[in-house]
C-alpha cells in the first residue's frame, strides 16, 4: 500500500517545523497570501454563499485575526528559556511537543474560517498539516486550493483531495474533525458535536426585546447554517404575546436589509431550505402556527413536545418558539428531550438569579445570558471535552502534547525511598503512622438553619398565631366591655 503524504511524515519525524522562526515564516506568509486575495476572497465567498457584505467582512477579519493571535503566542526568547529549562537545574513540568501532523476535515459553514483557524494553530503548535479540501465546483475551495500551496512550505502542508479513510495515518496524526459527533471522541480527535442542539430560554423576568433582537440575529444570520443559531426558543407563556410581537419587529428590519442585498440564486436556494424545515415541523406538530415567513426567513410557534421536534438541529433561517409555564417546566423538557446529550449551547434571557437557576440545570457546553456573541457564529463548533475560549477557536497548546521533564526530586520521594531501601522497619512504620492520622476537619456551618420550607411554616404559624391572638384579643374587649355595661 501507498504511504500517503511521504514528504510530510519525513518532515514530522524530522522536526522540521518545529523551529519557533520557521512558524514565525509560515504564519507571516499565511497571513500575507490571505490578505493579498481578500478581494478574491469575498467574491468566492459571496457566489458560494451569497452571505451579506458585512458578513463576509466579519469572516475575513475573524480568519486574518486568528493567524494574528497565533503569531503571537510565538516568543523566541520564552521557548528558548524553556528549552533549556533542565540543563539549568529546573523543572519543566509544561513542557509541551508539537504533534507531528495534523489532519483537518474543516466544515462547509464559513470555509474560510473554518481552514484558517485550525491551520493556523497547527502551525504555530510546530506541526505538518494537512486539510481536506475537496475538489468541487466551490469558489471558496477551489481558491483555498491556489491560494495555500503556494504561501506555504510544501514539506510541511499537503491538500488532501477526498476524507482520509487511511487507517494508519488517522491513527499517527491529531485528527480536527469539525463534522463529528461524538460526545466522547478519541484521544487524538479534536471533534465539533455539530449534531447537538442550541437552544434559548426567555425568562418572564428577560428583556424580550433584547431577546429578540438577539436570537433573530443569531437564527438568521448566515444564511442560519451556524452550529450556533438557536434550533428552539422556550419561552415562557406570560411573556410569549410580547417576545413574539417583538420578534416580528426584528424580523421586519431583518427582512428589509436582506431583501437589498439577496441575488435570485439565493433566494431560492434559501427559500427551498426555509420550506424544508416547516414541512419537516408539519409533520411532526400539526398544531404548528406560521407566525411570519418570507422568501428567506419563518418564525413558527410549535405545541407538540415530542423529542424528535425538540431536538431536531437545523440549517434554515426558521426560528422556533414553545411556550413553557416555568423555569422548572423548560428544565424538565429539556432534559426529558436530550437523549443524555448536552446541548451546545444555550442562552438565556432573564434576571441573573433566574440566569443563575437555569444555567445550573441545563446541561450546556456552554451558556450565555443576555447576549450572543456574533463572533460564535462563524466557523465549526467549539470542540468537545475542552474548554471554550471565544477568543481562540482552536489555542495551539490544543495541538501539541504534554511532555514533562524534571530534574528535581519531587517533596515526598525522599520518604518513599528511604521506607524502600531500609533494613529496618522504622521507615515504613512512620509511613503508616502518617497515614493513620484522620483528616484536618473543615469549619463548615453547623447546620439547623431555617431552609425554605421551614420558612414558609413559621410565616404560616405566625399568621395563624396573630389572626387567633387578635380575634381572641378582641372577643376578650368585647365581653369585658358587655359585662361592664351590665
Amino acid at each position: 500500500m501507498t504511504e500517503l503524504f511521504p514528504r510530510l511524515r519525513a518532515a514530522a519525524i524530522d522536526g522540521r517545523a518545529h523551529n519557533v522562526f520557521y512558524r514565525q515564516v509560515q504564519l507571516e506568509q499565511l497571513c500575507q497570501a490571505l490578505i493579498s486575495n481578500a478581494s478574491n476572497l469575498r467574491d468566492a465567498i459571496a457566489t458560494d454563499y451569497s452571505h451579506s457584505p458585512a458578513e463576509i467582512a466579519v469572516e475575513l477579519n475573524l480568519a486574518i485575526s486568528a493567524i494574528r493571535r497565533d503569531y503571537a503566542t510565538l516568543e523566541p526568547k520564552a521557548a528558548h528559556q524553556e528549552e533549556y529549562l533542565i540543563e539549568g537545574g529546573e523543572d519543566a513540568p509544561n513542557s509541551r511537543r508539537p504533534a507531528g501532523i495534523v489532519y483537518i476535515e474543516p466544515c462547509t459553514h464559513t470555509l474560510l474560517y473554518s481552514v484558517v483557524a485550525p491551520l493556523s494553530a497547527a502551525i504555530a503548535a510546530g506541526s505538518c498539516v494537512v486539510v481536506l479540501l475537496e475538489n468541487n465546483l466551490r469558489a471558496v475551495s477551489s481558491l483555498l486550493r491556489r491560494i495555500l500551496p503556494s504561501a506555504l512550505d510544501p514539506d510541511t502542508f499537503a491538500i488532501a483531495s477526498s476524507p482520509i479513510d487511511d487507517q494508519t495515518f488517522l491513527d499517527l496524526a491529531i485528527h480536527v474533525n469539525q463534522n463529528d459527533s461524538e460526545r466522547w471522541p478519541k484521544a487524538n480527535q479534536i471533534a465539533s458535536p455539530v449534531h447537538c442542539r442550541t437552544l434559548a430560554v426567555v425568562d418572564r423576568t428577560g428583556n424580550v426585546t433584547l431577546a429578540a433582537k438577539e436570537l433573530v440575529a443569531a437564527r438568521f444570520s448566515f444564511g442560519g447554517s451556524s452550529a450556533y443559531a438557536p434550533d428552539v426558543v422556550f419561552v415562557n407563556e406570560f411573556a410569549r404575546q410580547s417576545f413574539l410581537q417583538a420578534v416580528v419587529a426584528e424580523c421586519v428590519q431583518a427582512g428589509s436589509s436582506a431583501r437589498s442585498a439577496e441575488d435570485v440564486k439565493s433566494k431560492s436556494t434559501v427559500s427551498s431550505r426555509v420550506h424544508e424545515r416547516i414541512e419537516s415541523l408539519k409533520s411532526l406538530d400539526s398544531g404548528l402556527r406560521i407566525v411570519v415567513q418570507e422568501s428567506n426567513f419563518a418564525v413558527v410557534e410549535v405545541t407538540s413536545r415530542k423529542t424528535s421536534l425538540l431536538i431536531q438541529k437545523s440549517a434554515a433561517p426558521v426560528l422556533v418558539v414553545h411556550a413553557v409555564r416555568s423555569l422548572d417546566d423548560v428544565i424538565d423538557l429539556v432534559g426529558s428531550t436530550s437523549k443524555g446529550m448536552p446541548a451546545l449551547a444555550a442562552f438565556h434571557f432573564s434576571n441573573p438569579a433566574s440566569a443563575k437557576y437555569l444555567t445550573q440545570f441545563i446541561d450546556a457546553n456552554v451558556s450565555f445570558v443576555n447576549s450572543i456573541p456574533r463572533e460564535l457564529l462563524v466557523g465549526p463548533a467549539f470542540p468537545t471535552t475542552h474548554p471554550i475560549d471565544l477568543a481562540m477557536r482552536y489555542p495551539p497548546r490544543l495541538l501539541t502534547e504534554p511532555r514533562p521533564a524534571y530534574i528535581k526530586p519531587a517533596a515526598g520521594s525522599h520518604k518513599i525511598s528511604l521506607a524502600l531501601a531500609s533494613s529496618d522497619n522504622a521507615a515504613a512504620q512512620a509511613l503508616v503512622a502518617e497515614a493513620a492520622v484522620p483528616l484536618a476537619a473543615m469549619k463548615r456551618h453547623p447546620g439547623g438553619g431555617v431552609g425554605f420550607f421551614e420558612q414558609g411554616f413559621l410565616m404560616n404559624a405566625a399568621l395563624i398565631l396573630t389572626t387567633t391572638l387578635s380575634l381572641s384579643g378582641t372577643g376578650i374587649y368585647w365581653i369585658v366591655k358587655y359585662r361592664r355595661g351590665k
